[in-house]
């Protein structure tokens, strides 16, 4: 970029904008000498983004509807950014998208961008809600001059049905940093964590939290205990949005497999996560809703074979029986069946991995994915953006 730029980042929470995909993202613009602001639910991140030169303003925005917290959000948000003066406004999760893109829009910011992290429904989700929120996204959708998507099936289905049109929209995949998240050795945290060597960790990194499917993979490992009776399960995330749902697990563990229950390890929120992939003798990812799903390429480029279930996101990056395995969505049969098998059959495991790096490599490199990112801050301060879609 040319010129510096004055950026505004709006996301949900100050742990999401810390993330490892997201705050290099935000360093690396600090350090071309832009100015980086992000506008997000204050917790216990801010120092880190603090640290990287990134001025941060606590503004919450739900992620439910709630009418009075959101009109709050929405004119905070509109002072933040008429006193702000920024170049860019940058969204990333749907509903600030909603909320930022509108406010950006109506007071003239030169560059609206939103990443679409995939959209606020399922397969399950109502006709009600589908239809609300695809109205919503449309109506944001023409108020901002780029949408970005982390995977074909949200690109496809957004220009089916007509959210966005294809001169606005970009398909820019999630990246990893290949270094931080490269194989190596335990360095202690086993003991750190009290299991033995030798032992079987089934691995997860991520929210703790009932639409995580959490309950699949430990009706899953239950399955595996009589077979493998070392098995630990790890589970790496912060649970404060559901702070019972440990307990919950805990007791379903404890209901199918008592030895399980021993074994079922939850760590919060943790800085280290490439530590527990050194660990990990498989990493899983149950979740049935994912825009992208970047803690399986996280997995993948430390050497650690992946499990995740057959639906979008997942099924763009995993080639299952080769690169990893994909299975059908809260079906802990199927996913102790996909365990086993690596577990059981460990010459094949080598072959998944190093084709699961090598991927990663090409396709997925942090680098790659802010090379693609700054060329559209470029285009998009360099030209006088077109209005409408």
């Amino acid at each position: 970029m040319a010129r510096k730029l004055k950026i505004l980042e709006v996301c949900n929470l100050d742990r999401f904008a810390a993330s490892p995909y997201m705050l290099p993202l935000f360093r690396g613009l600090v350090e071309e000498g832009h100015e980086v602001h992000v506008a997000c639910k204050v917790t216990s991140f801010t120092h880190v983004l603090g640290e990287a030169g990134i001025v941060v303003h606590d503004i919450p925005i739900t992620r439910s509807v709630t009418p009075l917290a959101d009109l709050r959000a929405y004119r905070r948000l509109k002072s933040l950014i008429r006193e702000g003066d920024y170049d860019i406004v940058h969204t990333h999760n749907p509903k600030d998208g909603v909320l930022g893109r509108t406010v950006a829009w109506k007071l003239s910011v030169p560059a609206v961008v939103h990443t679409c992290n995939g959209f606020y429904f399922s397969h399950r989700t109502s006709g009600l809600k589908r239809r609300l929120v695809l109205k919503a996204e449309r109506f944001a959708a023409k108020r901002c001059h780029l949408v970005i998507f982390v995977n074909t099936d949200d690109l496809a289905l957004a220009a089916a049905k007509k959210v966005v049109g294809v001169t606005k929209a970009r398909l820019i995949y999630n990246g990893v940093d290949l270094e931080r998240f490269g194989p190596g050795e335990d360095d202690g945290l086993r003991d750190e964590l009290g299991i033995p060597v030798g032992a079987t960790v089934l691995g997860y990194i991520g929210e703790v939290k009932r639409e995580r499917n959490l309950d699949v993979l430990v009706r899953a490992a239950a399955r595996l205990q009589q077979d493998h009776p070392d098995l630990h399960l790890v589970m790496v995330g912060d649970s404060t949005v559901e702070p019972h749902e440990p307990e919950r697990l805990e007791k379903l563990a404890a209901e199918l497999e008592p030895g399980l229950a021993g074994r079922l390890i939850f760590t919060g929120y943790r800085f280290d996560p490439e530590r527990f992939y050194r660990i990990f003798s498989i990493y899983v990812l149950p979740s049935t809703r994912e825009g992208f799903g970047v803690t399986l390429i996280e997995a993948m480029a430390a050497g650690v074979p992946v499990i995740a279930c057959r639906v979008r996101g997942p099924k763009e990056i995993v080639e299952d029986g080769r690169d990893g395995i994909l299975v059908q969505d809260r079906d802990p049969g199927e996913l102790a069946d996909a365990l086993s098998f690596y577990l059981d059959a460990p010459e094949a495991v080598s072959h998944y991995t190093k084709r699961a790096r090598k991927k990663v490599e090409e396709e997925f490199d942090h680098a790659d994915m802010r090379s693609k990112l700054y060329a559209e801050y470029t285009r998009l301060s360099e030209v006088e953006p077109a209005t409408g879609r």
